[in-house]
């Protein structure tokens, strides 16, 4: 009775881990269709950034090394939240699919990473671009600290769910290409960009990291509850036996 109650526990904490960075997901997505509708003139995904949805002023800005464009978002709150909220549900559901996770130096490492991240999307929310916008950048760096969690989370699982190890691998080395020329893009000119625009580029570097954790997410959840459905099912059967 008790270990099952404790595997019951475990399968429990598990879920809610991984339906925590499934929602991370879908209510950042959510958060950006929904700001960007608001704005006039209209918001553009490929020359404005993410975090000029989160701006709390009106008028031109500029990145350093950047070109200035107008930026007026009404929800900016809305998006700020959104960081916040992000960051938050990465964190717990790390800390609550640690469990999960076998006891190895690279798993050490990646819950690291990806808990540095969650206080960093924190940090992007708390502290909007227009406000200080070194301290907003330092923030931002986790979205290559995101690739690299993804990639070491991939190879973690990649001898017992090869493809959702592959799936990491392959979304983590998307995002280093968009954050490798995000960088380059700003010393050496937007024609590094490759058409989709600073907006489009810093995209490519945020969203593989953001489908990862969807991904991850949702795998995990999905598997206790298949683990647990075929455990009834086995228990049904026995019982009418």
């Amino acid at each position: 009775m008790h270990a099952s109650s404790t595997a019951s526990n475990h399968d429990a904490t598990t879920t809610l881990g991984g339906s925590l960075w499934v929602l991370s997901g879908v209510q950042f997505a959510i958060a950006q269709f929904v700001v960007a509708a608001a704005w006039s003139p209209p918001y553009s995904w490929t020359n404005n950034y993410i975090s000029d949805l989160g701006n709390t002023a009106c008028g031109d800005f500029a990145v350093p090394h950047g070109a200035a464009s107008y930026v007026c978002s009404p929800l900016a709150p809305v998006m700020n939240a959104s960081f916040i909220v992000s960051g938050v549900l990465v964190i717990g559901g790390v800390l609550l699919l640690v469990a999960a996770w076998q006891r190895r130096r690279i798993t050490a490492a990646t819950i690291c990473l990806w808990l540095i991240a969650g206080l960093g999307k924190i940090g992007v929310g708390l502290v909007p671009e227009n406000t200080n916008i070194n301290l907003h950048l330092l923030a931002a760096c986790n979205i290559p600290l995101e690739s690299v969690a993804s990639l070491l989370l991939g190879v973690a699982v990649l001898g017992s769910h090869k493809w959702l190890g592959l799936i990491g691998i392959g979304l983590a080395v998307l995002g280093f290409v968009g954050t490798l020329l995000g960088i380059a893009g700003e010393v050496a000119g937007p024609s590094l960009y490759l058409g989709l625009g600073p907006g489009g580029i810093e995209r490519l570097a945020e969203y593989p990291a953001t489908l990862w954790r969807f991904a991850f997410g949702a795998a995990v959840a999905f598997n206790v509850a298949r683990t647990r459905l075929g455990w009834i099912d086995r228990a049904l059967s026995a019982r009418t036996a």
